[in-house]
């Protein structure tokens, strides 16, 4: 899984699950890293050390509100 390789690559002190990964499928390959990077900011203003499903929608949900 590229998502994975990508992922496991942008932080080393922020993991992401399977479950997280799988909701970026979808990404187109030329966003990919900047997604994750995002990701990797929210967890650390969070406190989250492992970021899973919940915690993607979380962060989809905030970014969803941002744009309007």
């Amino acid at each position: 899984m590229s998502v994975r390789y990508a992922a496991d690559r942008v932080d080393p002190s922020v993991k992401f699950t399977d479950e997280a990964c799988a909701k970026l499928v979808k990404v187109p390959r030329i966003f990919l890293n900047t997604a994750l990077k995002g990701c990797v900011a929210w967890a650390k203003e969070n406190g989250v050390e492992e970021i899973n499903a919940a915690h993607m929608d979380a962060i989809r949900d905030k970014r969803s509100k941002e744009k309007k």
